[in-house]
């Protein structure tokens, strides 16, 4: 089984406008709300893939309720540790005139110390864990010792084990030995404390986190993905698209990549699905996501080229 864990999720709010003029009041056109946070857009990715995958976390209040029961009616299976605290909201622009977008990304509830033992309690005790996704930041009142002790719940369970978040987060969690990282360029820029211009800088400093880590897939954005094995560096580029939103397209490579292990996939298949599940993700405005029939049609059209090692 899949499990995805997101400890700071969110209700996303997409709404959309003719025109956004800062100052001025404006009138929404329509709006849609989804469960959001990184691991549940994994979540929800991997079951459009067909994946069968269950998503943990922590949920508080109203909006928690409202996530959770999105989320079932989605088709997710759900385990979450309920908190006092309301889970935040996110709200995601859409300006119709020139099509830009602007997220407001709201802090999260603070986690209390009984509530994040009672979390841990029940991701020791989930049953049959083959994958473990860890994803996003930690709300309030959490640090990142947290993702550690996860990551070595999985590992001790056998489970392999994605981790895609960023900062300190990231710095001390690769300690705990994931089996997959997915920073994207600044975030790898921030984890090696200097500037990563090109493709051969970052293939040459990621190749020195390999006695922690078995996989990096270094997210390109438009230029798609670079991994990083022991015995290969592979650059996969998508086709150009017509993009939309960015929102969620690197939890959908990460959904890609996890599915295609899922599979029995090779690195090389898994890493061509996890570019085109990204670059589909682009295709759809707001928190919309990847289809299945996108990447199908996106697949073949991925190029591969080795970087010198």
């Amino acid at each position: 089984m899949i499990y995805t864990v997101t400890l700071n999720p969110a209700l996303d709010r997409t709404l959309h406008v003719e025109s956004l003029v800062p100052g001025q009041s404006t009138r929404i056109r329509s709006e849609a709300r989804y469960a959001g946070g990184k691991g549940i857009d994994v979540s929800r990715a991997l079951r459009e893939m067909g994946s069968d995958n269950v998503a943990l976390g922590l949920v508080g209040g109203f909006d928690g309720k409202e996530l959770e029961g999105r989320l079932l009616l989605s088709g997710v299976a759900c385990r979450f540790t309920h908190i006092a605290n309301e889970t935040r909201t996110n709200i995601i622009i859409q300006d119709a005139s020139n099509g830009a977008e602007t997220a407001l990304l709201a802090r999260g509830p603070e986690v209390q110390p009984a509530e994040l033992m009672d979390f841990l309690d029940a991701l020791e005790r989930s049953p049959d864990m083959d994958f473990l996704v860890v994803s996003g930041s930690l709300p309030p009142g959490l640090t990142p010792e947290v993702y550690s002790r996860m990551m070595a719940i999985g590992n001790e369970r056998g489970a392999k084990v994605v981790l895609d978040t960023a900062g300190a987060a990231l710095r001390q969690s690769i300690r705990a030995r994931p089996a997959v990282i997915k920073p994207n360029r600044s975030e790898l820029a921030e984890l090696a404390g200097r500037p990563l211009p090109d493709v051969k800088a970052i293939s040459e400093y990621t190749r020195g986190l390999l006695d922690l880590v078995s996989i990096v897939l270094a997210s390109l954005g438009p230029d798609g993905i670079v991994m990083v094995t022991k015995s290969e560096v592979v650059h996969a580029r998508p086709p150009k698209v017509p993009v939309k939103s960015t929102v969620g397209a690197g939890d959908c490579a990460v959904a890609g990549f996890v599915h295609g292990m899922a599979l029995g996939e090779s690195n090389l298949d898994a890493l061509r699905r996890a570019v085109a599940a990204g670059t589909a993700a682009t295709l759809n405005a707001g928190t919309g996501l990847c289809r299945c029939a996108d990447i199908d049609e996106l697949l073949p059209q991925v190029t591969f080229e080795e970087v010198g090692r």
